[in-house]
C-alpha cells in the first residue's frame, strides 16, 4: 500500500508534539496528507455519575467547565500543530486539495472517541498512535484503530520521534490471515527495505505456509528477505519475537494484531498485548 494518507488521533498534551513531529514527517516523506482528529466528547458523558443528584444549575455549571477545558486544550493542541507545521514548511490544507504535496489538517469532531476513530480510520492509509500506558484491557481508542478501521496502525513510544523511515524491517509471521494482511499492507514499505527478516517461531516451521514460503513469496515481489527462527522454550511468544528484533537491530516491527479471537485475547494476553506493553522499537499492527 503506498501511504498518501494518514491519521494521527490525538488527546494528551504529554505525547502531542512527538507525535505530531512523527506524523508530519512521515506526510513529507510519502507526500502524503494527515488527518490531524481531536474528538471532543459529549459533556454529559465527562459529568460523573456522583453528580446526578446535584440541582441544574451545579450541572450546568460542572458541564460548561469541562467544556471549556476541552476547548482550551484542544485550541492548545492547534496552535502547537500550526507552529510545527510553518516550522516543516507543510501546508495546511483540506485533504485532495494539493495531491502530490505533503499537506495536513487539524480537525476537531464532538461524538463518541472511539467511534470516530474507527470511522475515520477507514479511508487512511496508516493511523498513528502512541504506545498505551496501559494494556489491561487495552485502551478503547487503540482498540478502535485496530479492530475497527481495517487499516495498519503504527504504535511509537512515548516521547519518541520516527523522523526516518524503516530501513531495517521485522515481520513477525505466524500464517495468520492477519499476518498475511500486514504484509500485503505494508509490501511497499518492505521493498524499500535494506533488510528484511521475516520472524517465526520453531513450532511454526513445521506448520504450511511457514516463514520460508514467504520469503519465497517476498522474492517474487523482488524482495530479498530473510528468515529468522526464534525459541519461545522458556518465554512467551511475544518476549521471544521482541528478543530476535533486539538481536537482529530490526527498527520496524510488522505484525497481524489480534490473530486470535478476541474473548482468548482477553482471558490469555497474547501476542499483541505483551507488544503494546514491552516493545521498545515502532510496531506496525494490522487486523
Amino acid at each position: 500500500m503506498t501511504i498518501k494518507t494518514i491519521l494521527l488521533p490525538i488527546r494528551e498534551s504529554s505525547t502531542a508534539i512527538s507525535l505530531m513531529e512523527t506524523s508530519i514527517s512521515m506526510a513529507i516523506r510519502n507526500d502524503a496528507h494527515l488527518d490531524l482528529l481531536y474528538v471532543q466528547n459529549d459533556p454529559e458523558h465527562l459529568i460523573p455519575f456522583s453528580t446526578l443528584g446535584l440541582s441544574n444549575s451545579m450541572r450546568r455549571t460542572i458541564l460548561e467547565s469541562a467544556a471549556a477545558a476541552a476547548s482550551q486544550q484542544s485550541d492548545e493542541l492547534k496552535q502547537s500543530f500550526l507552529d510545527l507545521c510553518e516550522s516543516y514548511k507543510v501546508g495546511v490544507k483540506p485533504r485532495g486539495t494539493e495531491i502530490g504535496k505533503p499537506t495536513a489538517v487539524f480537525l476537531i469532531r464532538s461524538g463518541r472517541r472511539d467511534d470516530l476513530i474507527g470511522k475515520y480510520g477507514r479511508l487512511a492509509d496508516l493511523i498513528i498512535v502512541p504506545q498505551p500506558t496501559r494494556t489491561t484491557p487495552p485502551p478503547s481508542s487503540f482498540e478502535a484503530a485496530l479492530r475497527e478501521s481495517g487499516r495498519p496502525v503504527l504504535m511509537v513510544q512515548r516521547g519518541k520521534v520516527l523522523d526516518i523511515p524503516g530501513k531495517r524491517l521485522a515481520i513477525g509471521w505466524n500464517s495468520s490471515k492477519e499476518a498475511a494482511q500486514a504484509v500485503a499492507a505494508m509490501i511497499n514499505n518492505l521493498k524499500r527495505a535494506d533488510n528484511v527478516y521475516v520472524l517465526s517461531s520453531e513450532k511454526r516451521q513445521n506448520q504450511p505456509v511457514n516463514a520460508d514460503d514467504l520469503c519465497t513469496y517476498l522474492r517474487c515481489q523482488g524482495i530479498t528477505a530473510e528468515t529468522a527462527i526464534f525459541n519461545t522454550k522458556g518465554q512467551s511468544a511475544g518476549e521471544a519475537l521482541l528478543a530476535k528484533s533486539r538481536e537482529l537491530e530490526c527498527d520496524r516491527l510488522i505484525v497481524g494484531g489480534y490473530s486470535r479471537p478476541r474473548i482468548r485475547d482477553v482471558i490469555m494476553g497474547g501476542v499483541t498485548g505483551h507488544l503494546m506493553a514491552k516493545a521498545d522499537l515502532p510496531v506496525i499492527f494490522v487486523h
